[in-house]
């Protein structure tokens, strides 16, 4: 099995975190300690809520260049006990075929586009605040495991099955906004921006013109859409 780091093109290079002074509010209108991020274009905190903790990683090394098995994996035979590249008289001839099947879909995880951002609320009074993306990068498919398919045939079946978008590749642009709002005083906010993919398991199939078939169990992660991901420390 080879495992690499999947790769992402980038353009340039910055973002910016800027903050701007809340506007006076009677205090008992004011829900505490709850910071929340108001969606905009991209934004995909879950429920506008500003999340407390760093965006999860991935636990699999990944590759975005899956490649075919070698012929000597353990064999699920039809009809016979021969090895493989022998032929299975008991079988008999079968036309060469790939195939994936899902298995599971798992949460959503947050690809960065460029470097890490933050600005911190030194003042006594709550802040609203806003971060800007000045980087572009494309976010594709990434695997664990050995595929023996399509990219698009592994993500038409995971998304017929469980009635989810996933895309081969997405691109976040320049220009997109992230609007923090109430953030505390002496409070960090972090702002991550990239592309969010979902993940998702199944297995790769071979079936070879003796009727051997290779089977490998494989981790994916498939691109959604472009958004933000905010925390507070």
């Amino acid at each position: 099995m080879r495992l690499f780091t999947s790769s992402i093109v980038f353009a340039s290079a910055m973002v910016l975190g800027t903050s701007v002074p809340a506007l006076a509010a009677d205090p008992a209108a004011i829900p505490t300690p709850t910071v929340t991020a108001t969606a905009q274009d991209g934004n995909d905190d879950v429920d506008g809520v500003l999340n407390t903790a760093p965006p999860a990683s991935p636990t699999e090394s990944l590759s975005n260049a899956p490649t075919d098995p070698a012929l000597d994996k353990e064999p699920d035979i039809p009809g016979g006990t021969c090895q493989p590249g022998q032929k299975c008289p008991a079988a008999g001839d079968c036309d060469e075929s790939r195939w994936f099947k899902p298995k599971s879909l798992g949460g959503k995880y947050h690809w960065a586009v460029g470097p890490r951002n933050s600005n911190y609320n030194g003042t006594s009074e709550k802040e609203d605040m806003d971060f800007t993306a000045e980087t572009s990068g494309t976010v594709g498919v990434s695997f664990s495991g050995e595929l023996t398919t399509k990219v698009s045939n592994v993500l038409q079946e995971v998304n017929t099955k469980f009635g989810v978008t996933l895309s081969a590749s997405i691109t976040a642009k320049l220009g997109n906004v992230v609007h923090v709002k109430g953030v505390p005083p002496h409070k960090t906010v972090y702002a991550q921006y990239g592309v969010w993919r979902r993940k998702f398991t199944g297995t790769a199939y071979y079936q070879h013109h003796t009727c051997y078939v290779t089977k490998n169990p494989v981790t994916g992660y498939g691109p959604m859409h472009v958004g933000w991901y905010t925390w507070d420390e």
